[in-house]
């Protein structure tokens, strides 16, 4: 990321990678779920993926002449890094800055390499391409809705509801925008015993319920960011504070309940306790707006959360505290 020659899209990648260093971490945690023999790989696919996630995320919040088709082209980069027999092609079409030495493309095929070691990677990748191409059109269409886009994603959201699914179109949304799918699939894809019905059920189980849970929280903390950039919010769309409690303890509940259904259900329900804690530990879950829908959360979920949101809380306090020392030591 050092070495991208464009400024803009350097100044994007290392402040992502900065910043979101501990969604990363989580993205890796997947490994738990996987085989000894391909927990490296497991590593090295997920990571990977998380990061060309936040990289492209960046990307797509900033101004361009084509909103939309600029993020397309962009997300498509996700569905690249789960084909590895796909051309490559010009994701920065429709970007102003495009000259990044080829920093995606080497994202993308540390990716396509991890992949094809997995040993049920063809099993699983008519999974992975569903929810790149799910979640690449929910963030396209998340980004172009800060100007002036909501009535198309609210449409698109409607359209992907699976059947007997009670969630509103910004939860689906949000579920469908969600990375956490991807990280599952890799995860049975590193277990040579897996099958076609396994595949899909890790799917059903990670979209919509546990997938809408993680974004959703994502816009809880992060509301008050958002409506001083003016980024489209999923939580702004509940009438009160007191509506979006009640609606994430429901979907944490049920979120519990699908991967609990799970082969390996107690270490899905451990990474579903892992998430919420990552998210309950940035300082804008105890903001007011946000403090009933954390609390809500957190007694839905229940086990190990208490535990490791102490931890995850304390390593942000350490790291702010690296930090003010560093800059005192310069100054």
């Amino acid at each position: 990321a050092g070495a991208i020659p464009d400024l803009t899209l350097r100044a994007h990648a290392l402040d992502k990678l900065r910043t979101e260093g501990m969604t990363a971490e989580g993205a890796a945690a997947f490994a738990i779920v996987a085989t000894p023999r391909s927990c490296r790989d497991v590593v090295r696919l997920c990571v990977a993926l998380e990061v060309i996630y936040d990289y492209v995320d960046a990307l797509a919040e900033q101004p361009a002449c084509d909103v939309l088709a600029n993020n397309r082209h962009l997300y498509c980069s996700l569905g690249a890094a789960l084909a590895p027999s796909a051309p490559a092609r010009d994701h920065y079409r429709y970007h102003p800055q495009r000259d990044d030495g080829g920093y995606l493309q080497e994202l993308i095929a540390t990716c396509n390499a991890a992949l094809l070691r997995l040993p049920s990677h063809a099993v699983v990748l008519p999974h992975l391409q569903r929810v790149a191409a799910r979640a690449g059109e929910a963030q396209s269409l998340h980004h172009a809705a800060a100007h002036g886009g909501e009535p198309a994603l609210a449409r698109w959201a409607a359209s992907i509801r699976p059947v007997g699914s009670a969630l509103h179109w910004w939860e689906l949304a949000a579920a469908a925008g969600s990375p956490l799918g991807f990280y599952a699939l890799v995860a049975a894809a590193a277990h040579p015993a897996t099958n076609a019905r396994d595949a899909a059920a890790v799917e059903r189980a990670y979209f919509p319920w546990i997938a809408a849970l993680s974004w959703l929280l994502e816009s809880l903390v992060d509301q008050d960011d958002d409506r001083g950039s003016g980024e489209h919010s999923y939580i702004s769309h509940y009438a009160s504070p007191d509506e979006a409690a009640r609606r994430l303890a429901t979907i944490a509940e049920r979120a519990g309940a699908d991967a609990a259904c799970l082969p390996r259900a107690s270490r899905h329900l451990l990474l579903l306790a892992g998430m919420t804690a990552m998210y309950l530990s940035y300082a804008g879950a105890a903001g007011n707006e946000a403090r009933d829908g954390a609390n809500a959360v957190q007694r839905a979920i229940g086990g190990p959360l208490p535990l490791l949101l102490w931890t995850l809380r304390l390593r942000r306090r350490l790291a702010a505290l690296r930090l003010r020392g560093r800059a005192a030591a310069g100054a």
